[in-house]
C-alpha cells in the first residue's frame, strides 16, 4: 500500500516544480506591480477572474517599515479592497490569500513604490511563487489527503457492497474498520494541506474551517464516525447512508462544469461512488471470492468509466485543455492506467487489477487536488 500510495503521489510531485496554477487568478490590480506612485494610495484593489472569499487577513499591506497598514479587507464578488493607514514613502509589499468557490486556495505577493523604492522586511514574499499559485507542500498534502479518503471510502463502502452481494460480513470487519480510520484521518490531513497553500495561524485556520471546505470536511468526519458508530449493529445496509452522504459531498465540493453546476457534482458523486465500489470489491474477493463478484465488478467498472470520460470532456472542453494544463496531463495519465486496469480484470488477473486500481485510487486523487481548466 505504501508504494502504491508514493508512485501516486510522484504523479503530483512531478507537476510541483514551477507549482501548480490554482484556478482564481489575480487579473488585475490597483495599484499595479511594480508601480512607482507620487502619494500612498488610499486603498489595494485586487480582481480575480471568480468570485473569491478573503483566507484569513485576506489581504495584508506592509509599509516600507515593515507595518501592516491594511484594513480588513472587504469582498465584492471577484473584487478585493483594503484601506491603506500609511504616510510612508518607500517600498510597499501586498500580500494576499483567498479561496475559490471550489475551495482552492490562491495566494501570491507583489510590490509597489511610493516616491521611491526602498527596502521592506517582507520583500521576499514577492520573491514567492508566482501570483495565483499553490505551494507545492499543499498540492502533495492535498492529493495526499484525497488519496487517504478515496481508499477509506473504498475500504468501507465497497467491502460493505461486496458482503450485501455475498451474504458475507464476519470475514471484513478488520478491513472496514481499517477504511474507517482512513476516513476520519483523511480530514484533518486536507485541512493541513489547504493551510499549507495558505498560511498556518489561527486567523487562516478559522477561515477556511469557516468557509465552504471546513464544512465539508466537516461534514464528511461527521459522516465516518457515524459509519464507525454503525458498525456496532453489525448490518451492512445502514451503512449505505453515510456513503451515500459522503458520495455526495464529495461532488458538492467539487469544482462546478461550465453549464452543468448541479448534474456535474451529482456525476462526481456518481464517480467516486462507482469507483469505491469497484476498488473495495475488488479487495473483498481476495480475501474471500465469490463467483458472483464478476457481474458486479463489471458494473461498476463501466458506470467508473463512464463517468470519469464525462467529466474528462466536460473539465478539458472535449479534449482542447488536455496537453496545455497539469490537469490535462495527469487525467490521459489515469486513462491510460484505467484501460490497464481493464485488460487486467478482461484476463481475470484480479489480483493485478486491484493494484492498478489503486493507482487509478491515486490519479483520481491528483485530479482532484488540481483545479481543473474548464
Amino acid at each position: 500500500m505504501r508504494r502504491l500510495a508514493v508512485a501516486g503521489l510522484a504523479i503530483a510531485a512531478s507537476l510541483t516544480p514551477q507549482v501548480v496554477l490554482a484556478h482564481a487568478q489575480l487579473l488585475q490590480s490597483d495599484p499595479a506591480p511594480n508601480a512607482l506612485l507620487q502619494t500612498v494610495p488610499a486603498s489595494v484593489t485586487l480582481i480575480f477572474s471568480e468570485a473569491v472569499a478573503p483566507a484569513g487577513a485576506g489581504i495584508k499591506v506592509f509599509s516600507p517599515s515593515g507595518r501592516q497598514v491594511g484594513a480588513p479587507p472587504v469582498a465584492r464578488g471577484s473584487v478585493l479592497s483594503s484601506a491603506i493607514d500609511s504616510t510612508e514613502t518607500g517600498t510597499y509589499v501586498v500580500s494576499w490569500q483567498v479561496l475559490a468557490p471550489d475551495t482552492h486556495p490562491s495566494r501570491g505577493a507583489f510590490e509597489f513604490n511610493v516616491g521611491r523604492g526602498s527596502p521592506n522586511p517582507y520583500s521576499a514574499l514577492a520573491n514567492g511563487p508566482e501570483i495565483g499559485t499553490a505551494t507545492p507542500t499543499g498540492l502533495v498534502l492535498q492529493a495526499l489527503a484525497r488519496w487517504v479518503h478515496l481508499v477509506g471510502f473504498a475500504l468501507v463502502f465497497g467491502v460493505i457492497g461486496y458482503t450485501l452481494l455475498t451474504h458475507r460480513q464476519e470475514s471484513f470487519r478488520r478491513v472496514v474498520g481499517s477504511g474507517v480510520i482512513l476516513l476520519i484521518a483523511a480530514e484533518p490531513l486536507a485541512l493541513l494541506g489547504q493551510l499549507a497553500s495558505l498560511s498556518f495561524d489561527g486567523d487562516t485556520a478559522l477561515a477556511v474551517l469557516g468557509s465552504s471546505f471546513g464544512r465539508v470536511i466537516g461534514l464528511r468526519l461527521g459522516a465516518a464516525l457515524l459509519t464507525w458508530a454503525l458498525l456496532a449493529t453489525r448490518r451492512a445496509w445502514p451503512l449505505l447512508a453515510p456513503g451515500a452522504a459522503i458520495a455526495l459531498l464529495d461532488g458538492a465540493s467539487a469544482h462546478a462544469i461550465l453549464g452543468l453546476p448541479g448534474a456535474g457534482q451529482v456525476l462526481v458523486a456518481a464517480h467516486v461512488s462507482s469507483m469505491g465500489l469497484w476498488a473495495g470489491g475488488l479487495a473483498a474477493f481476495l480475501i474471500a471470492p465469490d463467483r458472483r463478484f464478476g457481474r458486479y465488478a463489471a458494473w461498476t467498472l463501466t458506470v467508473t468509466i463512464a463517468s470519469g470520460l464525462l467529466l474528462a470532456f466536460a473539465h478539458t472542453h472535449f479534449g482542447d485543455a488536455l496537453i496545455t494544463s497539469g490537469y490535462g496531463r495527469v487525467l490521459m495519465v489515469k486513462v491510460l492506467i484505467v484501460g490497464v486496469a481493464l485488460v487486467a480484470a478482461v484476463a481475470r488477473r484480479h489480483r493485478t487489477e486491484f493494484r492498478i486500481a489503486m493507482v487509478v485510487v491515486a490519479a483520481a486523487a491528483v485530479l482532484a487536488a488540481l483545479p481543473p481548466p474548464i
